[in-house]
């Protein structure tokens, strides 16, 4: 005994001090400093390469909780936020930072691609780089009014309204489009802002540009995840990866759409779309009926729900989804004959509920229980 509590001593001894005879905080990799990753070929690529990565950050600081907060989700007893899911919002809560703080860090970090990178890049110099970088800073500026009533437009600077981070992601996207005037992408995200702005004649515009320059007719831009190196995607572990937690649910007249992400091959995530052609049509389908113009809403209506029923759907094994719970009732309904309403006033309908006892199919882009004759009985 004695002899194991001397060696352990001395192990002890002899880590603290090899600690002290290599000191790693004066050690800088070149590589990963900001003056030296601006020093490597085409830095702006490494730069722009970044801002998608910072991209899936924002999103996984930011999406889990929207969902709960708009209800789309149900949160009965799990580590997300508890409060937003009854209409609870408070600003000490570490989800609003955290959001806070990844749409200023995209927001910053695109600037500095921007302002230092770009300039000391002649291949990203009106090239695809620079309106990249432009893209995201504009996501930023479109989030940060999109989510909040109140925020910092700039570092240290004092909270402004939505208006105003709507208006600098027009910019931002109209200085995208000067380099790549037929991105839909682009097109369509600042349609998205002229949209927030009430901009009707600007956001029609754009959404009638984006379906114009989409040949496919089914354009979609992704943000993208690495379940492997990271960023892996945090929805996806709130509403599949979990297993048989049940305890964060879609209302019951969105199963259909759930899980909306899921575990593709166990080192796969599933991307999120941030910006698709959808989008457009429904810009043109409101601008219709704000104009009293029924038959060319119905029209754009007709496109974007055969549009949606187009897409692609994938199988998913959800036979962990403990939806019956306790009792004799079930807390949430894991029956395909189950009919649902959205309130007291509208009709029952069907094929709403999924039954998760083996695999199902889910949309992997976009899906809706509205069927066109829906929408010529209008």
């Amino acid at each position: 005994m004695k002899k194991n509590i001397i060696l352990t001593t001395f192990l002890a001894v002899a880590i603290f001090a090899s600690c002290d005879l290599i000191d790693g905080t004066g050690v800088e990799n070149p590589n990963l400093s900001l003056d030296g990753a601006k020093e490597l070929p085409n830095p702006a690529t490494a730069f722009v390469n970044g801002l998608q990565e910072q991209l899936a950050t924002m999103a996984n600081n930011c999406i889990t909780t929207q969902e709960l907060a708009t209800d789309n989700y149900e949160n009965v007893q799990t580590f997300f936020n508890q409060n937003v899911d009854g209409g609870t919002y408070r600003d000490i809560d570490t989800d609003f930072r955290n959001c806070q703080f990844g749409i200023a860090a995209m927001r910053e970090q695109a600037e500095y691609v921007l302002e230092e990178v770009v300039p000391i890049d002649p291949n990203a110099q009106g090239a695809a780089q620079e309106a990249e970088a432009h893209f995201f800073k504009g996501i930023a500026n479109l989030w940060s009014g999109e989510i909040f009533t109140s925020l910092p437009d700039d570092a240290i600077a004092p909270a402004v309204a939505p208006a105003t981070h709507f208006n600098t992601a027009v910019a931002d996207f109209t200085a995208a489009l000067a380099i790549d005037s037929d991105n839909v992408g682009y097109l369509l995200a600042r349609a998205r802002a002229n949209y927030n702005l009430g901009n009707q004649a600007a956001a029609v515009s754009d959404a009638n540009a984006a379906i114009a320059a989409d040949a496919s007719g089914d354009y979609v831009r992704y943000i993208l995840f690495d379940a492997v190196n990271g960023p892996a995607s945090t929805f996806q572990n709130a509403v599949h990866d979990r297993g048989n937690f049940d305890d964060l649910q879609p209302l019951p007249r969105l199963d259909f759409l759930d899980p909306k992400f899921f575990d593709i091959d166990g080192t796969t995530d599933s991307d999120i779309p941030l910006v698709k052609i959808e989008e457009a049509h429904l810009i043109l389908a409101e601008a219709e009926l704000a104009d009293g113009d029924l038959p060319g809403a119905q029209t754009a209506m007709t496109n974007v729900v055969n549009l949606a029923n187009s897409r692609a759907t994938s199988t998913v094994d959800d036979s962990n989804e403990g939806r019956d719970g306790e009792g004799t009732v079930a807390q949430r309904p894991n029956d395909g004959t189950y009919t649902v309403r959205a309130s007291a006033t509208d009709p029952f309908v069907a094929g709403l509920v999924i039954e998760r006892t083996t695999t199902v199919e889910t949309p992997s882009i976009s899906a809706t229980s509205v069927e066109a004759a829906d929408v010529a009985a209008l």
